[in-house]
């Protein structure tokens, strides 16, 4: 019957069973392996069944599974493994499967490895709870997938191809970055930095051990961050899904990390959104640390800091900000390494280099959130964290810091105090309530009494400037503005004294610009303290700077920022009366005396900045008047000045202040009694600077003002008789106002009077003090007269009138003192004036003309106080018409001769005096003399004398001798500015414009000056038609060539040039006179058309000049010029130009009239834009060097601000021409050129830096500039200005082009920069290098000073942003250029840069330069063997950069390479310097030291050879390859892993014909011994075997400087190999022979060495005697010594050295003499006799040396103690006793250390032989008791003598 049917679960188990069956039955691994890799998988599925008996045989089946593939060499079917692992979901499934794919992983070739890695990646997202597993898979596999090349196709399309989806790679990303965060840590710790304990335990496997342990089969955690860094740079994913990551690998610490790092965050940061919230709230938990992960590491929070600095979101995390404020100022960090800020005390040496970092980024980060922040969020926290850090400062010690404070965050801590103060909310500073300015108050407080330093001074300088700038933007209300004056003026007095209130420094300069800028110009206040500013002489200049400033309306208005946007009005001043109650405050019971009581209390308070008061009082007197009537001064730079000049000379202005005089004295108002009053303080009380204020005060008040200081009027005549010229007059004359007046009292006036008279005795005799006192009392006489006669009282019946007008006249007669001379004429000239004297008068004590040709002396020297006087006492004479000779004709001739004065300025003085003698009072030149209240006085009259005066003057002005044209056009344009408008001038206006019109082509300049302002005279005094035909005349003139409208008559005598300015060697040509007698005597008439050339053209620019200065403001305005212009567009182009004229004046002039017609200047511009840069460029190549600068500067106007399409036609011309003046002649010229330059490359480097949207534009300006820059016109040219411009340009250039406008042009970039390095060079540097020796330098150290000024170069910090910019394309089209520098650079900068290019490019551009390493590697080949050392050693340091990048196979070669540089240049040695030896050294060290991953793959090809080469005799090249060995090499275990390739290196060597090779392949094996015998205490004979041949033939031959070496190793050998040699009878008899043949060498530097290495091997090789040899051998030495015959030693040793080597080697002949002795070989009688033999030799020996001494106790304690192992000699017979007596117990060795060992001896020898240490007790007794060291007795005590 049929069995029933199966159930499912026993179909189950049978399959399974038949499974097993199957596996069992292999018979062989390999069929383990076919039959696992067909059912393993299926088996493991069946773990999923539904039944536990399926599952529990499957997993029985699976442990004798794990037990059969223990050996390493089954695979197991991984990839299928995987597959199934992604496709089931069964966690039992899953646990198998992982178990036997991480078995498998390992056993997988790195093919299938390979092919394994993106089975992993696809879907790992999916790992569920073996994701831990499966990422640690993955990285496993990583070494063995190669990434393609980045940017390549197979790169692109690499994540398709792996079929990674989103979610796994953000899944990878994720987990890649935080296994860039790992850093394992010790004992139980369950995470670190930036990590969770769960991601902790996932990338850890939940605490695996050894997993990043390579020794036990683990991973390298840095190699395989570094390949997991190359994963996340590759195609696999987003840049957002890197961001982070690359972020982690940009800190870490390991370059090989960072590098790649860096390289990917560069390429991620610009598609990153920074302002995404999420990422800043990530960004925010990695520092701060969140769920459970501690904060990342210092270096990436201050990535993170830099991130959130370019973030405005960022800002809005007000919690986050205050957390970092906490962590900026918190104590030291739980993690020991964030030492930030600390209250605790700690040095500066404490905190650490990245803490500071890090603080400082903190700092920067607030800064930041201060300048960008949202105001809701500074808002928030701006109160807080300024409170925070008062704490801060407070704790730390305010205002005196503790010891040991960090001051530096002390600095960062105000300053951020400013900038929240300044960004936050307006109640941080100014209180809502009660405002009391606490924040500012204390930082005023702070930078007076702080005493941190200097440094932190200039902290709460730069918070107080902050604070500035938001209070100065604040609207204060009264009361605000009220406390800010209280607290600033609260500065200001206790800044006044300094140590009474405890201040270390003074506020004064930051409470000056707190006025200045906070306070508005009308807060008196604020002016005040402006006042006391000025008043701080003690303080430094820039207070006293600012408080100037402050007190001009035109400097506050700059300083406020409203200059030319604001109209004058605008401008609020300060009350009058107000300003006098703040400055002036006093109060006197008398009414009457009080303003001047105020003014002298003011003038005691106040003396440093008394006249500041008064000038300012005064000038806002003034101009209150002026304003108030319409008046105003301009509001400019020197509104003072005009203040002044128009109270002294405009009319309106005097009429005005006038009138406020009057309104005010009449309204009682005392602020101008108390500005009197104290302007005549500071005339009475010598106040500097008050001289001149007081009278024109006077001048303008009327009498009932000026009365309160009549009574005090004899107060000024101590000034009257002061040594002060300008005191005295001015004293005169306020006396003269103040006694005349009629409230004066006439007795006491007197009497005064009489006092001055006093003075003025005996004039003729005095002298010093005495003249001036005369001086001034001759002066007050008339200044009281003259005034006392114009108000009408008699003074001619006065005794004191009639006796000054006599010393008056006899002075002008007889003296002949210059002071008493000018009071004189200045006492006549103001009694003339006010016709107080008459001619009668005159003539009854000197005829009148005498006086006048008196005057006329002293006149025609210069005196223009005389020149005046003679046009004053014109004034008493009548006209007397038809009269030639009458006394006002004689006058007027006297003025005329006048002409000769060559002072041409005095001229001006003539003009006035003219001006007096033609129109008396009429003259407005008299308009402001009378100073006292009254009608213009009455003279003789006027009718004839101007038209005389004026027509003869016209007559001069067309004159051909220079000297009276100069001055007649003087005299004419002060005759038409102050009689201008009266009839005889009026009617002479159009002869007066030809006059001055032929004057403008004059050659001097003064009198192009006057007829320029005459015609501007002739034109505000003219009719409309006048004013027409001056216009047009004008503008014809200066917009054509044509002369002829200017031009005058020549005659003989005309001077056409300045003397001197054409020299014929003995004399000049100066007239058309010289000219024409010059042509004549060379006789070539064709000179006359030339000089005259030269003339005409020299006086159409002069012309031009004069032409300039003329103000054509108003004419140009006219309407009726505009449609004359409108026909004459010509005149733009030269009239921009001529805006640009090197003379200031012309320039001036230029654009009022430029301003004046053109009414909008970019529209017409625009409009003729392409005729103006045509004009310029054709005059910048002009002849004249004015037109040619003018060019340049107007070219460089004209193209700032204007887009790149106006003139893009017009670019390479523009430069072309800009760089030929470059080079022009003149250096003014040159200077414009430059500028032009410097505005051309500011309008590229604007375009450079501006948005994309400007990439166009600059990049159509670089395609036109670098390529000139770079041509023969630009870097290449001859001229030094133009080559170093060019180069400055291209750096401007490059440092702000963006990456994708610079790029094309790199290439070539590189290249010329590279070359420009050594071009740029000076000179005097290759002078020095081939000199050095004349200047005690070497040319090494020159050329480390030219490395490292090339490291700082500006050049290579250009090519380096040029490389920073690189990409794939550009990288290709780089390598034909650099490799083209590399081969023709000249000069060690160029070669030395290319070689930093390289170096940069394998470090910072390492992705984009891989492919190209291999064969710049093979140039370096080539030009590392440079014959300068400095750029062969830059070459090889790039090597070893390259070498990170090269393939193995281009890095074999290398090696290669630098063997045979080694070993077979031929000649290298014979050199001074081995430079070929060396750079093979430092290729290999510089590969070991910056690619020690790569050194360390190919480390059997290399290490041997450095191994050899490390013994070099030559220093330079032992040290390169020392340092390599060091840094590859942990231990001397790797010797013996490269033995045998460093034996046959060194074998093959030994051969060699140079000795230098063959001696260091003798040192490698020496060292090889040396090495392997102190790592095997016993060889192993194969090793023996391998090192004995080399070892042998390294002994051979003579003797050479370090054989000894080898010699100590052949020791070692011996001592070591006994193994070997003991089964090898020929190596054992070689040996003997070796060290016989060694010790008989006669070298006596060497003998010292191989006698004692002799006697070592005799210790060592106990198989065999060698006494009898070595006695032998020593036996000599011995003789030679104790018949005193010297040592035969070389010559060149001096003697000490030559003892020291004959005791030495007395040493080694004892040590091996006693060591020869072989108890084992030797027996009984023999061995006595050779021990007696031994110590009969030593005892020969006289005076033995402290060696010796050693030698000889030591060898026989070594001895005996041979003896007593071997149980020999216990009686050594009566010789040997005897000997040993002696030896032993004989002279004492001296030192403790050497009875030491003398007791050593002597207790080995009790024990080895006890007859002798019975016979020699007492003498050991003896030897106790004598012995004072207890350690010496104590060991004597143990000999078995001393115990028996």
């Amino acid at each position: 019957m049929a069995s029933a049917a199966q159930s499912p679960e026993q179909r189950e188990l049978a399959l399974v069973g038949k499974v097993e069956m199957r596996i069992a039955l292999t018979e062989s691994d390999a069929k383990l392996e076919t039959m696992l890799k067909t059912y393993l998988a299926p088996l493991l599925l069946k773990l999923a069944s539904e039944h536990v008996t399926v599952r529990n045989k499957v997993i029985s089946i699976c442990q004798h599974v794990s037990t059969r593939i223990k050996p390493q060499s089954i695979r197991l079917p991984v990839a299928a493994l995987v597959k199934q692992f992604k496709e089931q979901q069964n966690s039992m499934v899953r646990h198998f499967d992982l178990l036997y794919i991480q078995q498998g992983a390992d056993r997988l070739s790195p093919s299938e490895k390979a092919e394994l890695l993106p089975v992993v990646v696809s879907g790992i997202s999916n790992s569920g709870g073996q994701g831990s597993q499966i990422f640690n898979l993955l990285l496993r596999l990583l070494e063995s997938f190669t990434l393609p090349l980045r940017g390549s196709k197979e790169d692109v399309e690499m994540r398709s191809r792996l079929e990674v989806s989103d979610a796994d790679a953000d899944y990878l990303a994720s987990w890649l970055g935080k296994f860039i965060l790992l850093v394992p840590q010790k004992g139980s710790a369950a995470t670190c930095p930036g990590l969770t304990a769960e991601d902790y335990a996932f990338i850890n496997m939940q605490g695996k051990e050894d997993l990043w342990n390579p020794a036990a089969g683990g991973l390298n955690l840095l190699r395989t961050k570094a390949l997991a860094a190359r994963l996340l740079a590759s195609g696999l994913f987003k840049d957002n899904e890197r961001f982070l990551p690359a972020l982690f690998a940009s800190a870490d610490a390991a370059s090989t990390i960072s590098d790649v790092g860096e390289d990917m965050f560069k390429r991620a940061l610009p598609v990153t959104d920074l302002e995404d919230e999420a990422l800043l709230k990530r960004l925010f938990g990695l520092y701060f640390g969140e769920g459970g992960a501690s904060r990342v590491r210092a270096p990436l929070r201050l990535k993170i800091l830099g991130l959130l600095n370019k973030s405005t979101k960022s800002t809005t995390f007000a919690n986050n900000i205050m957390r970092l404020v906490d962590d900026g100022i918190a104590s030291p960090g739980m993690d020991g390494e964030d030492i930030v800020m600390s209250n605790a005390p700690t040095s500066n040496a404490s905190i650490g280099r990245e803490a500071t970092k890090l603080r400082a980024a903190i700092f920067q980060y607030i800064n930041f959130v201060a300048r960008y922040g949202a105001a809701d969020t500074l808002h928030s926290i701006a109160s807080r964290v300024i409170a925070r850090l008062r704490d801060f400062i407070d704790n730390q010690g305010w205002p005196r810091p503790g010891a040991n404070e960090d001051l530096v965050s002390r600095g960062y801590a105000y300053e951020v105090v400013g900038l929240l103060a300044n960004a936050g909310p307006k109640t941080v500073l100014v209180e809502d309530e009660h405002p009391s300015l606490d924040i500012l108050r204390w930082l005023f407080d702070s930078l007076a009494r702080d005493s941190s330093g200097s440094a932190i001074i200039v902290s709460i300088e730069e918070s107080l400037s902050t604070v500035l700038g938001a209070v100065s933007r604040m609207h204060l209300s009264g009361e605000e503005q009220g406390a800010l004056e209280e607290l600033l003026m609260d500065q200001m007095a206790q800044s006044a004294d300094l140590e009474a209130n405890k201040r270390l420094r003074s506020t004064r300069y930051v409470t000056v610009r707190f006025a200045n800028r906070c306070l508005p110009y009308a807060s008196v206040r604020g002016r005040w303290i402006d006042i006391l500013g000025l008043g701080a002489t003690s303080d430094r200049a820039e207070v006293r700077e600012e408080a100037e400033r402050g007190l001009s309306p035109y400097w506050y208005r700059m300083l406020n920022g409203s200059l030319g946007t604001v109209e004058p009005e605008s401008i609020k001043f300060p009350f009058f009366g107000a300003v006098m109650a703040q400055f002036f405050p006093g109060r006197t019971t008398d009414e009457a005396a009080e303003p001047l009581a105020t003014a002298r209390q003011a003038r005691k308070s106040y003396p440093h900045c008394f006249q500041q008061m008064t000038a300012f009082a005064r000038r806002i007197l003034f101009h209150e008047a002026m304003a108030a009537r319409g008046v105003s001064a301009k509001l400019d730079s020197e509104w003072e000045r005009r203040i002044d000049a128009s109270a002294e000379s405009d009319e309106k202005a005097r009429v005005a202040i006038k009138e406020q005089f009057r309104e005010s004295a009449s309204s009682s108002q005392g602020g101008l009694e108390t500005l009197l009053s104290a302007l005549f303080v500071g005339l009475a009380e010598e106040v500097s600077g008050a001289e001149s204020q007081l009278v024109e005060f006077l001048a303008l008040a009327p009498d009932s003002l000026v009365q309160q200081l009549v009574p005090h009027a004899a107060d000024l005549l101590p000034v009257i008789r002061s040594n002060n010229h300008s005191r005295r007059m001015a004293g005169a004359r306020t006396y003269g106002i103040l006694a005349s007046h009629p409230a004066a009292q006439h007795a006491k006036v007197t009497a005064e009077l009489a006092g001055l008279y006093g003075n003025t005795k005996g004039w003729q005799s005095a002298a010093g003090a005495a003249v001036n006192q005369a001086h001034g009392a001759i002066v007050a006489l008339g200044f009281y007269f003259s005034r006392a006669a114009y108000r009408g009282q008699k003074v001619t019946e006065q005794e004191q009138y009639n006796q000054l007008v006599q010393i008056v006249t006899a002075i002008l007669t007889e003296s002949r003192d210059g002071s008493l001379l000018e009071a004189s004429y200045t006492a006549l000239g103001q009694l003339c004036l006010f016709s107080a004297i008459s001619t009668d008068t005159i003539n009854r004590l000197s005829k009148f003309r005498t006086i006048v040709e008196k005057l006329y002396e002293s006149a025609k020297s210069g005196n223009e106080t005389a020149i005046l006087c003679l046009g004053q006492v014109s004034m008493v004479l009548p006209e007397e018409d038809g009269k030639d000779d009458s006394d006002l004709s004689y006058v007027g001739e006297q003025l005329h001769r006048l002409h000769e004065i060559r002072q041409a300025e005095v001229h001006f003085a003539v003009g006035e005096a003219f001006s007096y003698l033609a129109s008396g009072w009429h003259s407005s030149a008299l308009a402001t003399k009378l100073d006292v209240e009254g009608q213009l006085p009455a003279g003789p009259k006027r009718s004839s004398t101007l038209d005389r005066v004026t027509e003869r003057t016209l007559a001069n002005c067309g004159t051909t001798k220079p000297a009276l044209k100069k001055a007649a056009v003087m005299w004419l344009l002060c005759l038409v500015q102050f009689c201008g408008h009266q009839t005889g001038i009026q009617d002479r206006l159009p002869k007066c414009q030809v006059a001055f019109k032929r004057c403008l082509g004059d050659r001097d300049e003064l009198v192009q000056e006057s007829a320029s302002r005459g015609l501007g005279l002739v034109y505000e005094k003219g009719d409309r038609r006048l004013k027409d035909d001056l216009v047009r005349d004008l503008v014809s003139s200066f917009s054509s060539d044509r002369q002829s409208q200017l031009a005058g008559n020549v005659s003989a005598e005309t001077q056409l040039f300045e003397p001197g300015a054409l020299p014929t060697g003995d004399g000049s040509v100066s007239t058309y006179k010289d000219i024409m007698s010059l042509a004549s005597e060379v006789g070539d008439s064709s000179l006359v058309y030339k000089f005259m050339s030269m003339a005409s053209s020299n006086a159409i620019w002069s012309s031009r000049a004069a032409f300039g200065r003329f103000g054509l403001s108003n004419v140009l305005s006219d309407s009726s010029v505009d449609g004359y212009l409108a026909d004459n567009p010509k005149l733009y182009p030269k009239l921009y130009r001529y805006r640009f004229d090197p003379n200031s004046g012309v320039q001036r002039s230029m654009n009022d009239i430029w301003n004046s017609l053109v009414k909008d200047s970019t529209a017409t511009i625009d409009k003729y834009f392409d005729d103006i840069v045509e004009d310029l460029l054709s005059s910048i190549l002009g002849k004249e060097w004015r037109v040619r600068q003018a060019s340049c500067a107007a070219l460089a106007d004209l193209v700032q601000g204007r887009p790149l399409e106006k003139y893009e036609q017009y670019l390479e011309r523009i430069w072309t021409q800009c760089f030929r003046v470059l080079d022009d002649i003149k250096e003014s010229v040159r200077a414009a050129a430059a500028s032009l330059a410097r505005v051309l490359t500011g309008v590229l480097t604007r375009a450079l830096e501006a948005d994309h949207s400007s990439t166009k534009t600059a990049a159509t300006m670089l395609k036109h500039v670098l390529p000139f820059l770079l041509s023969p016109s630009g870097m290449e040219s001859s001229a030094q200005e133009v080559q170093m411009f060019s180069v400055r340009t291209l750096l401007e250039i490059i440092k702000k082009s963006s990456g994708s406008t610079l790029r094309p042009f790199i290439p070539e970039l590189v290249e010329r920069l590279i070359g420009t390095l050594s071009s740029l060079e000076p000179e005097e540097v290759n002078y020095l290098h081939l000199n050095a020796s004349k200047y005690n330098l070497t040319e090494q150290r020159i050329d480390d000073m030219r490395l490292s000024s090339i490291r700082s170069s500006p050049l290579m910090e250009a090519i380096e942003r040029c490389l920073d910019l690189l990409d794939d394309e550009t990288m290709q089209k780089l390598v034909p250029k650099l490799e083209s520098a590399m081969k023709s650079a000249v000069g060690l900068p160029s070669k030395v840069g290319a070689s930093r290019v390289l170096v940069s490019l394998s470090t910072r551009r390492s992705a984009v330069f891989r492919p190209f390493a291999d064969s710049f590697l093979r140039l370096i080949e080539k030009v590392v063997q440079d014959r300068n050392e400095t750029v062969s050693s830059s070459y090889a340091v790039a090597a070893g950069y390259l070498a990170r990048l090269a393939s193995d196979k281009q890095l074999l070669r290398l090696i290669t390479f630098c063997k045979s540089l080694y070993f077979e240049s031929e000649g290298d040695r014979e050199s001074v310097v081995p430079r070929r030896s060396i750079a093979s050294g430092e290729i290999i060290y510089a590969t070991s030291k910056h690619a020690s991953d790569r050194f360390n793959a190919v480390a059997t090809a290399v290490l041997p050879f450095v191994f050899v080469a490390k013994h070099d005799p030559n220093e330079q090249v032992k040290e390169q390859f020392q340092n390599s060995w060091n840094e590859s090499v942990g231990g001397s275990r790797a010797v013996s892993l490269y033995l045998k390739e460093i034996i046959d290196m060194s074998s093959v060597h030994l051969e060699s014909a140079q000795w230098v090779l063959k001696h260091t392949s003798a040192r490698s094996v020496a060292d090889a011994v040396t090495t392997i015998a102190s790592l095997e205490p016993k060889m192993a004979p194969e090793t023996a075997q391998t090192l004995w041949p080399a070892l042998e033939k390294a002994l051979g031959g003579k003797t050479w400087d370090g054989k000894e070496e080898v010699l100590s190793a052949f020791v070692n050998f011996v001592e070591a190999a006994t193994p070997y040699y003991s089964k090898q009878p020929t190596v054992a008899s070689a040996i003997t022979k070796i060290a016989v043949r060694e010790a008989k060498r006669q070298n006596a530097t060497y003998r010292r060495y191989s006698i004692r290495s002799l006697g070592q091997i005799c210790r060592a090789r106990t198989d065999v005697d060698m006494s009898g040899v070595v006695f032998e051998i020593v036996e000599p030495v011995f003789r030679d010594i104790s018949d005193g015959d010297p040592m035969e030693v070389d010559g060149g040793l001096t003697a000490p050295k030559a003892e020291d080597v004959k005791q030495a080697t007395l040493a080694g002949a004892v040590e091996s003499l006693l060591a020869s002795i072989n108890p084992t070989m030797l027996k009984g009688e023999r061995l006595l006799q050779a021990i007696s033999q031994a110590l009969a030799a030593v005892v020969t020996l006289q005076s033995p040396s402290a060696s010796v001494w050693r030698a000889t106790f030591v060898s026989l304690s070594q001895l005996f103690m041979r003896l007593q192992q071997e149980g020999e000699g216990k009686d050594l017979g009566s010789d040997a006793q005897a000997h040993l007596k002696t030896l032993l117990f004989g002279p004492d060795p001296g030192t403790e250390a050497l009875r030491l060992l003398r007791a050593d001896a002597i207790v080995a020898m009790a024990k080895a032989a006890p007859t002798q240490g019975s016979a020699l007790q007492s003498d050991v007794l003896a030897l106790v008791k004598e012995e004072r060291s207890n350690a010496v007795r104590d060991r004597l005590a143990s000999a078995p003598t001393h115990k028996g």
